[in-house]
C-alpha cells in the first residue's frame, strides 16, 4: 500500500500503469488501501475534535465530547467508503459507451486509487481550523482531479481525446459526491458540537 501512495504523489502516470498492470480486485483495494486509507481522516477529524475544538476563526473553539465523536466517526468512515464505490459505478456507467470498456471492477480499483489525494488531506485535521481544511481539501481535490485525467486513458484505455471529456464529466461527478459527503460531515460534527 505504502509504495502505491508514496508513487501516486510522485510519479502519478508510471504508478497508474502499476497498479493497472496488478490487476487488483476491489476486495484486495478496500483491504490493502481504501479501509486504512479512509482512516486518515477519520482519526485526524475524531483527535482534532476532541482534544482542539474546532476554530472557525473567530478565537472560540468548538469541542466534541468522546462519545458523540466516536459515533460521527463511524458513520463518516462507512460514508467514505460508500463514496469510493458510488464514485466507482459512476465512473463504470459513464465508461460503457467506450469501446474499451472497463470493468465494474477495475473502475472501483481506479476510483479507490484517485481518492488517495483526499485521504491524505484529511490530516490537516489534527488542527480542525474550518479554512486551513477547506484550504488543504481543495488542494487534495485538485490533485484527485489531475489522477482522475491522468489515469483515464491510462487505466482504463479510453483514447486521450475522450478521455477528456470523460474526465471532465467525472470529476464533475465526484465534486457533487464530494460535496454531498462534505455536507453530510458538516451536519454531523456541528450537530455533535450542539450536544458538548
Amino acid at each position: 500500500m505504502a509504495n502505491h501512495v508514496w508513487g501516486l504523489i510522485s510519479n502519478p502516470g508510471p504508478e497508474l500503469q502499476q497498479i493497472q498492470r496488478e490487476r487488483e480486485t476491489v476486495s484486495h483495494v478496500y483491504s490493502h488501501h481504501v479501509l486504512l486509507m479512509a482512516l486518515i481522516p477519520v482519526v485526524c477529524s475524531f483527535i482534532g475534535t476532541t482534544q482542539l475544538g474546532w476554530n472557525f476563526g473567530d478565537g472560540e473553539k468548538l469541542m466534541v465530547s468522546m462519545f458523540t465523536a466516536s459515533y460521527i466517526a463511524v458513520i463518516f468512515y462507512v460514508l467514505m467508503l460508500a463514496a469510493v464505490a458510488l464514485m466507482g459505478r459512476i465512473i463504470y456507467g459513464m465508461a460503457r459507451r467506450y469501446d474499451s470498456r472497463p470493468t465494474l471492477n477495475n473502475c472501483i480499483v481506479f476510483a479507490g486509487y484517485v481518492a488517495t489525494p483526499m485521504f491524505l488531506s484529511g490530516l490537516v485535521a489534527l488542527y480542525p481550523m474550518v479554512w486551513l481544511c477547506l484550504f488543504v481539501g481543495l488542494i487534495g481535490l485538485c490533485y484527485s482531479g489531475y489522477l482522475l485525467y491522468l489515469g483515464i486513458p491510462n487505466f482504463l484505455n479510453i483514447d486521450r481525446r475522450e478521455g477528456f471529456l470523460f474526465s471532465s464529466s467525472t470529476l464533475a461527478m465526484g465534486v457533487l459526491v464530494l460535496e454531498l459527503l462534505l455536507a453530510l460531515t458538516v451536519i454531523m460534527w456541528g450537530y455533535g458540537t450542539q450536544l458538548f
